[in-house]
C-alpha cells in the first residue's frame, strides 16, 4: 500500500482549473435541456456536440424518470456510445416500439449522457467523469393544450402552522415550477422558497413553504415550458385557501 500523500492548495486549484476549463464545458445539447417525443412522430432525433479541442467518447442511456414497476423500457436509442470529433457533432435517435406507454397522459424518461474519460497517460492523475441528466417526455396527442394546463394548475394550503401547500395538477401534462414562493398583500416575498419541483400528471404535490408568518395573497412561481424556458405565474388565494388549517 502506497503512504498517504498530503494534497497541496497547488493540486486543489489546479484541480478545479481543470474543472472549469474543460469538464463543464466539453459536451452540450444544441442548447436543448429537455426533449419532447411527441407520438405523432416515429422517432426522436437530438444531437450531442463536442466543444472540445479534441475527440471525446460518450455513452447514452435512457431510463424511467420515476420509479416504475418494470424494469423493461420501451424505447431503444440508436447509438449508445458515440466517438465525436473535435468541435464536432453527432446525432442520436431515440425509438419507440409503439406499446407499453399510456396514451392519455406523458411518460417521463431519465437521458443520460456521460463523458467517458480517457485513460490517463501519467500516474496519479485525477480523472473527472461528467454525466448529464436530461429530462424526455413522451407525449401522446391531447385535446388540453400545454398553456391550457399551466391554466388549471390548483394550489390550496393543507396545514398552516408548518406551512403545508398542496399543487393540484388535473392533467395529462407532467409541470416543472421553480422558485415557488408566498406573496403577501403588499407583494412581499414571505417565507423560504422552494427551488424545483416536477408534478407528475392527474396528480398532487405535497410541499413546505415555511417561515410565512402573514398572510398570504399570492403564491408565485415558475413554469418550465417545452423549450425550458422560465414563464413567471402568480395564483391569486383567497382567504378561505391562504387560512385553511387541518
Amino acid at each position: 500500500m502506497r503512504p498517504t500523500k498530503t494534497i497541496s492548495s497547488r493540486f486543489v486549484a489546479a484541480f478545479f482549473a481543470l474543472l472549469s476549463n474543460s469538464a463543464w464545458a466539453d459536451i452540450s445539447f444544441d442548447g436543448y435541456t429537455r426533449f419532447i417525443f411527441e407520438s405523432s412522430h416515429k422517432l426522436l432525433t437530438f444531437n450531442v456536440v463536442n466543444e472540445a479541442n479534441e475527440a471525446a467518447l460518450v455513452q447514452v442511456t435512457l431510463d424511467w424518470g420515476e420509479n416504475r414497476n418494470s424494469a423493461y423500457v420501451p424505447m431503444a436509442l440508436s447509438r449508445p456510445l458515440l466517438v465525436i470529433p473535435a468541435n464536432g457533432k453527432a446525432s442520436v435517435d431515440i425509438l419507440y416500439e409503439g406499446t407499453g406507454l399510456p396514451d392519455n397522459q406523458e411518460s417521463f424518461f431519465l437521458l443520460s449522457v456521460l463523458e467517458v474519460p480517457k485513460e490517463p497517460t501519467e500516474r496519479n492523475t485525477a480523472q473527472i467523469t461528467l454525466q448529464h441528466n436530461l429530462k424526455l417526455f413522451y407525449r401522446p396527442h391531447f385535446s388540453q393544450s400545454r398553456e391550457e394546463a399551466v391554466e388549471k394548475l390548483r394550489w390550496t394550503r393543507k396545514n398552516r402552522a408548518t406551512g403545508q401547500w398542496q399543487a393540484d395538477n388535473n392533467s395529462p401534462y407532467y409541470m416543472t415550477l421553480t422558485d415557488v414562493e408566498l406573496l403577501d398583500e403588499q407583494g412581499q416575498h414571505c417565507g423560504t422558497p422552494v427551488n424545483h419541483l416536477m408534478v407528475a400528471p392527474f396528480s398532487t404535490f405535497d410541499l413546505a413553504i415555511p417561515d410565512c408568518t402573514e398572510t398570504p395573497s399570492q403564491l408565485a412561481y415558475r413554469v418550465i415550458s417545452d423549450g425550458g424556458v422560465a414563464h413567471e405565474r402568480k395564483y391569486d388565494l383567497t382567504p378561505n385557501q391562504a387560512n385553511q388549517q387541518q
